[in-house]
């Protein structure tokens, strides 16, 4: 796992297009650029904070299917990983090819990351969340709305970071020629705390 450090332009356009999601994209305007790993966080818990003030009842569902891969993260074991973000849970792993979920836990996220040779695409199942994304350097970093049927490709390069506003249920499916898990580049993690 590489570290690097960049700045980053936020564009919330998307939201603003949106009158549900427009006062949300008004307080995170605010916080352009994200240039450090204090901003990034900040970003990230402002997000979540705003989003339960905006929807104090959520506006994404789960299922017991949630709940049971949240347990199996808990429990541990074959095929399962603990993060400080909720966990992942391998469905598939025949290299170069992975599939798992990602089980992101209710004002959690996930690195702002890339990856050098992966190739991964993700389906939002359940819930409700966030996406930052960008396609190249050259651009801000948009952001937008996870719902259920939600779906992303994100070629090599591509940077990218996953927020749970709400509970959320992810699956990914990869072709990581380097490995499952030792092709991330971290532009900035979560704080533990």
């Amino acid at each position: 796992m590489q570290k690097t450090k960049t700045s980053f332009e936020l564009n919330h356009e998307a939201l603003t297009a949106d009158n549900r999601f427009a006062p949300i994209a008004e307080r995170l305007s605010a916080l352009s650029p994200i240039d450090s790993s204090e901003a990034f966080n900040r970003y990230c818990r402002t997000a979540c904070r705003v989003w339960s003030e905006q929807f104090a009842d959520g506006i994404g569902r789960t299922s017991q299917r949630f709940d049971e891969l949240l347990a199996r993260v808990e429990q541990g074991g074959h095929n399962v990983i603990s993060t400080v973000w909720g966990g992942v849970v391998i469905t598939l792993r025949d290299d170069p090819r992975v599939e798992k979920f990602l089980v992101v836990r209710r004002e959690k996220y996930l690195a702002l990351e890339k990856h050098e040779q992966k190739d991964e695409r993700i389906e939002v199942k359940e819930g409700a969340g966030l996406i930052l994304v960008r396609s190249t350097a050259n651009e801000p970093l948009g952001i937008d709305i996870l719902s259920p049927g939600d779906q992303f490709h994100f070629e090599p390069g591509m940077e990218h970071c996953i927020i749970g506003t709400e509970d959320l249920l992810v699956f990914e499916r990869s072709i990581d020629p380097k490995g499952m898990d030792k092709d991330l580049v971290f532009l900035y993690e979560p704080d533990v705390a």
